[in-house]
Parts: C-alpha cells; structure tokens; sequence
C-alpha cells in the first residue's frame, strides 16, 4: 500500500513539474513577442511623427484671441482649469465628443482624447 501511494506521488509531481516548465515556455514566448511588439510601435511612430493639434492666436490692443480647431457642428461644452496651468477644454457635437488639453502659456493643445462616435444600441 505505501508503494502505490509513492508512486502516485512521483506521478503528480512530474505532471506539476511539466505544467510549471509549460507554464515559463509560454510566458517567455509572450515576453519576445511584447518586446517585438513594443519596438514596432516606437518604430512606427519614430517614422510617422504625430503633429500636434496647433490653436491660432493673433494678438489685438493686448488681448489673445484663441481659434481652437473646432470641427463641424462642435462647439465646446466645458472648460476647466487644473493645477498646474493647463486648461481641460471638452468639445461636443452630435454623436461624439472630445477633451482637448490645452496650454495656455505655450498657446498649443499639448492632447487630444477623441471619443469617437457612439456606439449604437443592437
């Protein structure tokens, strides 16, 4: 009876063992590929710089006036300032909306979070 028990043992362990070896196989693998995927991506945007979002700013009797890059039918819905002198600026229209984050000092959008257009109900 102590040698079935034994081997039963012996027989666990070695299906541990080979699950733990299979186990560091696949996360070595999914390691590379992250790594091959990461170098694409800093290679592609190394080759196709993205041009940020310019605000036009012409300056009469001491005022600046802002042209922000509005699209059709949008308008904006809020403005909000933060902390560190950078302003939150949301634009909307029908369908979609996005968050220009704009530097008022530089005169540039410095981001863009594009929402895109909603989803519509199935």
């Amino acid at each position: 009876m102590n040698q079935g028990l034994a081997e039963d043992r012996t027989g666990s362990e070695s299906g541990t063992s080979k699950a733990l070896f299979a186990a560091v196989i696949i996360m070595g693998v999914m390691i590379v590929a992250g790594v091959a995927v990461m170098i694409g991506v800093i290679a592609h945007r190394m080759m196709h710089p993205h041009h940020g979002v310019t605000v036009e700013t012409s300056s009469t009797n001491g005022f600046t006036r802002l042209a922000l890059p509005l699209a059709e039918g949008e308008h904006i819905t809020n403005v909000t300032a933060r902390g560190d002198g950078m302003m939150a600026v949301t634009l909307g229209r029908p369908g979609s909306e996005r968050v220009l984050l704009w530097n008022p000092d530089a005169g540039k959008v410095v981001a863009e979070l594009d929402f895109g257009s909603a989803a519509s109900a199935p």
